[in-house]
């Protein structure tokens, strides 16, 4: 799953490891948005 525009900040932890997802993320460093989540399931990797 990707999902685009997150807007999260740098002190916003987000993790799925407990639902069994590794998560990526990229946030734009002084910008309210553009960022991008990816999930994979840990299954796949």
């Amino acid at each position: 799953m990707c999902i685009v525009e997150t807007k999260l900040k740098e002190k916003i932890h987000v993790s799925f490891k407990k639902e069994g997802y590794y998560s990526w993320r990229r946030n734009r460093e002084g910008k309210g948005g553009r960022g991008v989540l990816i999930m994979v399931r840990d299954i796949i990797c």
